[in-house]
């Protein structure tokens, strides 16, 4: 399996922190998807990563991929437990999808940028927090929702600095804390 990959992407960081965690032989195709190289183009025709290649034919969106790869692992996803994971994953997924609309807003010229938008994906960013800092405490396992969280915290820390969300959600500052001492998120870091 091939997984076509972006190191800033914190989408593709999720996936390949599953992959990692279940063993799975993923062969990384570093990518920049906002290049629209031709080749990458007939693989995932939306230009996104994370995109998956296996047996000649190409996965791709987070959610579907991780689907296949805990299908793979074996994992049991049928319980009350792994929809609570689901449920976290949209939740956090929704949040990245804010926060990579404010990074890429921010890189248009000042005249072109929307107030609006922008207040409002300030905002969905942080409702998604708030929500997320009542779940935390339950994210004991190194799982899909996990990991979903993990990333969703990296990215904001990385790319949004200037949130400083750590001082309103201390719990989720606390357990981001621990978790970004992990060696998979070390390795995955897109900071290098």
């Amino acid at each position: 399996m091939k997984l076509y990959y972006s190191a800033t992407s914190p989408y593709s960081r999720k996936v390949r922190l599953l992959a990692m965690h279940h063993g799975l032989d993923v062969e990384i195709v570093m990518t920049n998807p906002l290049e629209n190289d031709a080749a990458f183009l007939t693989i995932n025709p939306l230009a996104k990563v994370p995109a998956l290649v296996m047996d000649g034919r190409a996965i791709f969106d987070s959610p579907v991929i991780a689907e296949y790869l805990l299908k793979l692992a074996g994992a049991d996803r049928s319980s009350d437990a792994y929809l609570k994971q689901l449920e976290l994953q949209a939740l956090l997924d929704g949040v990245t999808d804010a926060a990579v609309a404010t990074v890429m807003e921010g890189r248009r010229e000042d005249a072109e940028k929307s107030p609006m938008w922008l207040a409002r994906w300030d905002s969905s960013i942080d409702r998604g927090l708030a929500l997320l800092e009542t779940e935390i405490a339950g994210l004991t396992d190194w799982n899909l929702a996990s990991m979903a969280a993990a990333c969703t915290l990296d990215y904001l820390c990385f790319r949004l600095p200037h949130i400083a969300w750590q001082a309103k959600y201390p719990k989720c500052a606390a357990w981001y804390g621990e978790v970004a001492k992990r060696a998979d998120m070390i390795e995955t870091d897109p900071r290098g």
